[in-house]
């Protein structure tokens, strides 16, 4: 108990002091792909916030023989897509493009709806034929893991199937039903991608959707089955959401230009961008997610570096009661002047309310390998809101001393 508190006490004095030498100076102004708030906003602090009220500093090592790796954007590759669908449907026979043998088709009922059984449900073939292999009810379904609700069945069409439109058919269809359709051998699929895994709120997040073939240029693909069309909607972690205008773009690809709202609410989690992409003969859905912050904090204008200890000073504009996080990466030269990364560090406090503080990045923890020092560069700098469990701030480069 007496060692933790040592840490937590020498964390303290990291993160709370001032570097005892250096000057400050400016950080280096955002670049392209920078996130860095214009406006401060004061939010109320989450009801179920349970932040850790003392500070923290650390810092390790890294092997500067290893190159550090900016995280690509990240995307979605889709080979399904679901509908929601009426009884009417049903009975009348549910049209269901595939693209490959071995589909497995689920339908379930929304709550009110009839469970159909195995002998009220069929699905057939671009010929007319059944094309059932195999059927699972959802007693089967959560034997196996999946949390499926009551009512809900699962069909597989089996390894000889054909590619085409099939027909999913109940007359005994009472009330409203989600199809999911998964084709994992298919060579068609859906790709979706957000141009960034974070955003503050009033910012925009750029989405490109488009549909891709195994062996296949794009070209070739457009003339098989013509342009892809498409809807995509913006939904927030509460619930709420915003549909979006797609354009497609010279190559096929359909894109567009998301806003998300100033007003984020206040229900944590991610953000989703959901695509609903069709061409002929294919459909496919596929979503991206991604994070919304509300700015309450920022970095100044300025930092002060140490060069001796390697201690960086980072003093912060907070309008709003948290737990706020600094992180960086400590980049050292080499004799022949090459920069190369030999640390990361930390650090972590409570702001109890708008205002001004400072957190000291305490790269002084980690030793330097032989044959590295000054100057240095601060890269890969974030600020972090921990309560609201949201990203604010984040330079790609930020300061050499």
């Amino acid at each position: 108990m007496r060692m933790h508190s040592t840490r937590l006490a020498l964390g303290a004095l990291a993160i709370l002091s001032t570097a005892s030498a250096g000057a400050a100076q400016p950080l280096r102004a955002a670049a392209a792909g920078d996130q860095v708030p214009t406006a401060l906003i004061a939010a109320p602090l989450p009801t179920d916030d349970e932040s850790e009220p003392l500070p923290l500093a650390f810092a390790w090592a890294l092997d500067p023989a290893q190159p550090l790796q900016a995280p690509a954007a990240y995307a979605d590759i889709s080979r399904s897509y679901w509908q929601q669908v009426d009884a009417a449907e049903l009975q009348h026979g549910l049209a269901l493009p595939l693209t490959a043998s071995d589909a497995v088709i689920q339908l379930s009922p929304v709550p009110g709806a009839r469970a159909l059984s195995a002998d009220a449900l069929q699905l057939r073939d671009p010929a007319g034929r059944s094309s059932v292999v195999r059927g699972v009810d959802a007693r089967a379904l959560r034997d196996a893991g999946m949390p499926v609700s009551d009512g809900t069945r699962m069909l597989r069409t089996g390894a000889s199937s054909t590619a085409g439109v099939y027909r999913l058919q109940s007359a005994q269809a009472r009330g409203r039903y989600v199809v999911q359709v998964l084709e994992p051998n298919s060579p068609l699929r859906l790709e979706v991608q957000a141009s960034q895994a974070q955003v503050l709120a009033g910012g925009n997040v750029q989405l490109q959707a488009r549909l891709l073939e195994d062996g296949a240029s794009a070209a070739r693909l457009r003339t098989r089955h013509g342009d892809l069309g498409g809807e995509a909607l913006l939904v927030a972690p509460d619930g709420r959401s915003w549909p979006q205008r797609l354009l497609r773009s010279a190559d096929g690809s359909l894109r567009a230009q998301v806003r998300i709202p100033a007003d984020v609410g206040n229900t944590q989690g991610l953000w989703e961008l959901q695509v609903f992409a069709e061409a002929e003969g294919v459909r496919r859905d596929g979503k991206v997610a991604f994070a919304v912050a509300l700015p309450t904090a920022r970095f100044s204008s300025q930092a002060t570096p140490d060069p001796a200890s390697r201690q960086v000073s980072l003093p912060l504009q907070v309008a709003a009661a948290g737990r706020y996080e600094a992180r960086g990466t400590l980049y050292a030269s080499t004799t022949d002047g090459q920069l190369k990364p030999v640390a990361q560090a930390h650090a972590a406090a409570w702001f109890g309310g708008p205002g001004q503080g400072t957190l000291v990045l305490p790269f002084d923890q980690a030793a330097l390998p032989v044959g590295f020092g000054a100057p240095y560069e601060l890269r890969d700098l974030q600020l972090q809101d921990q309560s609201r469990m949201a990203p604010l701030e984040s330079r790609a480069a930020a300061l050499r001393f």
